[in-house]
């Protein structure tokens, strides 16, 4: 795409951006193809270092701009072409930079079925509507005015006076519908003072989710107030509860106040008071209540929508972040456990790479209770395999399986073996995708999903990047969004996560090379299949023996891709090949090898000081060669660290309310966060309880995987809740 430097101008200006970075950016991203990762992380002196969600930011609004001019220009060739443009009305269309506005002045020449207006102006009544509009004679007078002759003009469709005026006065309310100014006007008016009701639908409480949408019954409250991305979640729910026949949604807007402006914008210079006054007043109401109101209303709605899409995608964006970031445990040997009551708990043991072992299943659970010989299985597992760490998932039986592998470790490894329970969320969907297939084709579903869940314990990020970001389940009403912008915003989550962290060439997984910058899936199973048939990459420049592995694929790529098998240490870092000549030269200079500006803290720091290298290749890009001389992988993940929830607690019956347990942040919403206290059911830590101080926003306070102590406030027995706590001082 071509960067049009006007509209590089308009979004400099509107955004207030640094003109010559964001003209970088755009050139990189729009004409030369860079992917953002690359953009991101290897030309930061280019850029003013924009993060990725900068790029994405100034990319998608700058798209916006292209797509405004784009409907401009079709709205300017349409309108000439059907022979109706005018000075004026082009002077508007190129003016206007909103695609409401420019949908407002296009709307009455759009190509559709004659409307009654059309047809009142084709029987000659357009004199007649500006006889009603002028308000100076009486109907009486109006009527002299059209004689007989009038109703042959019309070929007998208008068979009198009377319906000569109704007809003309479609003409006046078409023109008021189609009033730009006036629209604009309105808009705004119910912007600015309209209300969202919400009503009980008749039955609607009897509806087996009513419950949920309680708050709501008689919510009344601003619209303003809802174009926040912080109570999106609201207007989601009021949706939902909609879409089940719960709850009605209708605006409140002060009508007179309304009317006011039709007359002041589309119909000045009448007078008040006048003979055609009565009928100008129905033109009025029915053009409002008839047409504006629910028009007005749809737009309203479709952007409140748009707004609580983006407040649930960032949340959603910020909670797949961490979790895809979480501690992991790396490589150890692992037992996964698929928790199940009737079909049992399936085992699947993988070793320290990842690689399946052997898998089995135990029975310690009702209907089929055989409590002491899955005990024997377990314990002869764990010693014959030397088992030190058992993943369980969080399904059902979860909890009970927790509790039954916590009492063989007690008996018999004390301090010896860890158990963990893991969010299984998306491994069923992985088990049954053809993915799963071709990775384990002889394996059973369920025993693909004890495989995923102690794969995803080991290393959450090269196993979840195998599933929809969708079913990972940290989303908030991610199934009431917009799906192909939420999967856009999902996809560019993981694949800035999989490049922050970076991978091993040699040792990474299809589904994870697939999100490296510039790769691919067709490329990740072409570097996947050349990996099989020559065993190892020996150097990054091997890459281009890939087939389609291009000049311009490997400068987007190489830079993430570590190869440790490689004779030259600098294919083990982020340093980028691009930048190795710098280095090599430097080397020579200072009579040494790469290995010992790597290894030797004296070199290292003699070349951070080297004020001619920064200068040669970027203050940025030599500040990240600095770091990665020192710290090779740089990956920001720490390791796993098991938290201790309380020995005594295993039911909701069992926790007391003004009591302080343990938890672990398992989803974080705009509306609080939910905490794992060591049992089946988690708790709700409101916003309004996470801290003694004003929390705005939980995402600003906690974080996916945050341990934290809370307090139970409340607990409902029935309804499965438990409110909780982190505040500390009592008011």
């Amino acid at each position: 795409m071509e960067l049009q430097t006007p509209l590089l101008n308009k979004l400099v200006l509107n955004q207030n951006l640094n003109f010559s970075n964001t003209k970088a950016a755009l050139h990189l991203l729009l004409e030369e193809e860079c992917t953002i990762p690359f953009v991101a992380r290897y030309r930061k002196d280019m850029t003013g270092a924009m993060t990725e969600q900068d790029l994405r930011s100034v990319q998608e609004k700058y798209e916006e701009l292209v797509e405004v001019e784009k409907r401009k220009a079709f709205i300017l060739d349409a309108i000439t072409k059907m022979e109706k443009m005018t000075p004026d009305l082009e002077k508007r269309i190129i003016q206007s930079d909103s695609l409401q506005i420019l949908e407002d002045i296009y709307a009455p020449f759009k190509s559709k079925r004659k409307t009654k207006a059309q047809l009142a102006k084709d029987y000659g009544l357009e004199p007649l509507a500006n006889m009603i509009k002028g308000n100076l004679l009486s109907q009486a007078e109006m009527e002299a005015r059209f004689n007989n002759d009038y109703v042959t003009l019309s070929e007998g469709k208008i068979a009198n006076f009377v319906q000569a005026l109704e007809s003309a006065k479609d003409i006046i309310i078409e023109e008021i519908v189609h009033h730009v100014e006036l629209k604009n006007s309105l808009r705004q008016f119910m912007w600015d003072h309209g209300l969202l009701k919400c009503s009980l639908k008749k039955d609607g409480d009897k509806h087996s989710e009513a419950q949920k949408f309680k708050d709501l019954f008689e919510y009344q409250g601003r619209i303003q107030d809802l174009m926040n991305k912080k109570v999106g979640h609201r207007y989601l729910a009021m949706r939902r509860a909609a879409a089940l026949e719960i709850l009605t949604l209708s605006m409140v807007v002060e009508e007179d106040s309304a009317e006011a402006l039709i007359w002041k914008y589309a119909l000045v210079g009448t007078k008040k008071v006048g003979p055609s006054q009565e009928a100008l007043k129905i033109c009025v109401q029915k053009a409002w209540k008839n047409y504006l109101l629910d028009s007005l209303e749809l737009e309203i709605h479709s952007e409140l929508k748009k707004t609580a899409d983006d407040g649930a995608k960032d949340v959603f964006a910020t909670n797949l972040k961490q979790l895809l970031l979480a501690p992991y445990l790396g490589a150890k040997k692992v037992m996964g456990i698929d928790p199940g009551f009737r079909s049992g708990c399936k085992i699947a043991i993988v070793d320290e790479t990842g690689k399946y072992v052997v898998d089995g299943v135990i029975y310690p659970h009702p209907p089929q209770d055989r409590m002491s010989e899955a005990k024997e299985t377990l314990k002869k597992i764990i010693q014959q395999l030397n088992i030190q760490f058992i993943a369980i998932g969080n399904g059902t039986a979860g909890q009970e399986t927790l509790h039954f592998v916590q009492d063989v470790i007690k008996e018999n490894f004390a301090g010896k073996v860890n158990a963990v329970m893991v969010s299984e969320a998306g491994a069923s969907v992985y088990s049954a995708s053809v993915l799963a297939g071709a990775e384990f084709p002889n394996l059973d579903v369920t025993v693909r999903g004890a495989i995923s869940i102690a794969r995803r314990f080991q290393d959450p990020l090269s196993e979840l990047v195998k599933i929809d970001p969708k079913s990972i389940g940290v989303g908030q009403y991610q199934h009431d969004v917009n799906q192909t912008k939420l999967a856009k915003s999902l996809e560019g989550v993981v694949e800035d996560c999989v490049n922050f962290v970076g991978v091993n060439l040699n040792t990474a997984s299809f589904s994870i090379l697939s999100y490296i910058s510039g790769i691919g899936p067709s490329l990740a199973k072409n570097i996947v299949a050349h990996r099989e048939k020559n065993q190892v990459f020996k150097t990054r420049q091997d890459l281009l023996k890939v087939p389609r592995f291009t000049d311009k694929i490997f400068l987007q790529s190489a830079g993430f891709l570590r190869v440790e098998e490689s004779e030259n240490p600098f294919d083990r870092t982020f340093v980028h090949p691009e930048n190795y000549p710098v280095l090599m030269a430097w080397c020579e200079e200072n009579a040494i090898s790469p290995a010992d500006l790597m290894s030797n803290p004296k070199f290292k720091q003699k070349f951070s000081q080297d004020k001619n290298v920064a200068k040669k290749i970027g203050e940025q890009t030599f500040q990240d060669i600095v770091k990665a001389l020192s710290a090779p992988k740089q990956d920001p993940r720490q390791e796993f660290k098991n938290t201790e929830f309380a020995k005594d607690i295993r039911e909701i019956t069992d926790l007391k309310i003004g009591e302080w347990y343990q938890g672990v942040v398992t989803n974080i919403t705009l509306f609080g966060a939910f905490v794992n206290i060591g049992i089946k059911t988690n708790g709700l830590l409101h916003v309004s309880q996470i801290s003694d101080e004003f929390v705005s926003n939980p995402l600003e306070k906690l974080k996916v995987g945050q341990e934290l102590k809370v307090k139970v406030l409340a607990i409902d027995k029935e309804r499965s809740r438990i409110n909780l706590s982190c505040k500390t001082k009592n008011y």
